[in-house]
């Protein structure tokens, strides 16, 4: 087998590069404070996540380049199985991991195979799936990840007589792929493949089979688990283990009693022993509370609110929370208990009606307020009838300020995480200038901060350049940068255009200081941005003052 392109993924503050390099190059702690800075809470589901998807590409990368002195074949795959509740990020954590690893990615369902029975083909499919995501590149796709939800779905339901072949059958049909097996990549019974085969055949008088190997393919799976925690519960209370006299003395409804499933559990629950032995990585998702709920909303990288806000902006209408809306919010979505899929619902249902009429009446900004969400018709109409009142100018700048400081704890409290990787400051300043982004573009603030770190790293690239071109360096001060990247967001321009602009400006001035002194370094400082031509007429003449 080939090794593949190692190597740091390309960076995009605009979204995942699906050309991106596959980064093999990260730790276990680089990939949990990726996932900290987008998924609420599940601490421990973080952490077994983000270090068993590390090791085992960590562990491809270090068998591979072994090559043949390296016997790999009682290699076992950290495949895991995710078990929790509905809406609680399961799906969201797993794609995320993928998008910062920068391998192929598919889902499937498990409900689509115990659906059409025991057809191999079916979970093959989820194979040629990867290579297509892979852009036909069989090398890459071969360290993708499949996932497969809605797993607990093809549990056997233990009451039928005979085979039960759309719940076993198809878990048999999972134990090849889950561990290796050769998949081709010609789609039986498809008409244009076999075509494709016979003209190839006809041409070469060999018969053209193209597979993909699945050994290093990593499987996830997941599903809710309903019922499980009645077989968990019979289990403990038969054993009579220690710490259940201390279980029994807390309310039952706060305990996760998944926490405490084993294998025996999922075989009870109607899985074959085989097909559980090749998920040896368990993961538990806890349910998510109101502050779990409120702090989802708070997350300025929440896909929730992020794209809530895009559907407004394409209207031109600026969409921003109070806080004691998003607590509200928060409260109605964990009433329904489908987890963060209960925010999207809602947060639709509160404010589909401003999103018809607001834009027909010329409305730019609207602010989400509390009365609004306990009666939006209502508030609808109190809107309609004040637009044009100044006070709500007022209340706007007042939640835009509210959401700002929610965005600086945010970072604040992951600060370690969005400075790593990089070897730049974020300070105060630069962290504004990326809120500035984020509302600008409607990006995430791990998006804006990206595009941030880019366009100061283009600054340092302009000040090397400069040197090679001119012979003498020019440093700009960490003030003097943060003033540049101000002017170049707030004027939307490049900035080497920009640096260009203002170093031409001091280039001759610094050439007879050069000259006269023979400096070959200069700091340049904030005021030589604001007011480049002063700064050098000062400097001119304290250089040629008489000593």
């Amino acid at each position: 087998m080939a090794i593949p392109r190692f190597g740091t993924q390309a960076r995009s503050g605009r979204g995942h590069n699906h050309q991106a390099l596959i980064n093999f190059d990260l730790n276990p702690e680089d990939l949990e404070s990726y996932l900290d800075e987008y998924v609420i809470g599940q601490a421990e589901a973080k952490a077994v996540l983000a270090t068993k998807m590390c090791t085992h590409f960590r562990r491809v990368r270090y068998m591979l380049e072994k090559g043949s002195r390296f016997n790999d074949a009682g290699f076992v795959k950290n495949n895991v199985i995710m078990i929790g509740p509905t809406g609680v990020g399961k799906t969201y954590m797993v794609k995320l991991l993928a998008q910062k690893l920068g391998v192929p990615f598919v889902k499937g369902d498990a409900t689509k195979f115990s659906e059409t029975g025991y057809v191999g083909g079916d979970v093959e499919d989820l194979i040629r799936d990867l290579v297509q995501e892979a852009d036909g590149d069989v090398e890459r796709a071969q360290f993708g990840i499949v996932y497969l939800d809605e797993i607990d779905k093809i549990a056997s339901s233990g009451n039928l007589i005979g085979p039960d072949v759309s719940r076993t059958g198809v878990q048999r049909a999972l134990l090849k792929p889950l561990e290796e097996t050769e998949v081709d990549l010609r789609v039986p019974h498809d008409p244009v493949s076999q075509l494709e085969a016979i003209e190839y055949y006809r041409r070469t008088g060999q018969r053209k089979r193209r597979t993909i190997n699945t050994r290093y393919i990593l499987f996830v799976v997941s599903g809710a688990f309903s019922g499980l925690e009645e077989i968990i519960k019979k289990r403990l209370h038969k054993q009579g283990l220690g710490f259940m006299a201390e279980v029994a003395s807390k309310n039952e409804a706060e305990m996760n009693y998944l926490r405490f499933v084993k294998t025996e559990d999922l075989i009870a629950y109607g899985f074959e022993s085989e097909f559980v032995g090749r998920l040896p990585v368990i993961t538990i998702f806890d349910p998510l509370t109101v502050e779990d709920l409120y702090a989802i909303l708070c997350n300025p990288n929440s896909a929730v609110i992020v794209n809530k806000k895009r559907d407004f902006r394409a209207y031109g209408i600026d969409l921003v929370f109070e806080d004691e809306a998003l607590k509200l919010l928060a409260e109605q979505a964990e009433i329904e208990k489908t987890g963060a899929r209960a925010l999207v619902r809602v947060i639709e249902r509160v404010l589909i009606p401003f999103e018809k009429r607001l834009p027909s009446v010329g409305a730019k900004f609207l602010v989400v307020t509390k009365e609004l969400v306990e009666d939006p018709q209502a508030w609808l109409s109190h809107l309609e009838n004040t637009l044009r009142d100044p006070s709500w100018e007022g209340r706007y700048q007042k939640a835009l300020e509210q959401e700002t400081e929610r965005i600086k704890k945010f970072v604040s409290e992951r600060k370690k995480s969005f400075s790593r990787g990089h070897n730049l400051k974020l300070t105060p300043e630069r962290l504004e200038l990326a809120i500035k982004l984020h509302r600008r573009d409607d990006l995430d603030i791990h998006q804006a901060l990206e595009e941030l770190f880019i366009l100061l790293r283009q600054v340092k690239n302009y000040e090397r350049s400069f040197e090679r071109r001119s012979g003498f360096k020019v440093t700009f001060s960490e003030e003097a940068v943060d003033r540049i990247l101000k002017h170049i967001i707030e004027m939307d321009q490049g900035v080497y255009a920009y640096c260009d602009r203002i170093v031409n400006l001091l280039e001759y001035g610094l050439r007879l200081i050069n000259e006269r002194t023979g400096k070959v370094n200069f700091v340049i400082p904030p005021e030589a941005i604001d007011h480049p031509e002063e700064y050098l007429n000062r400097l001119i003449r304290q250089t040629y003052q008489p000593k």
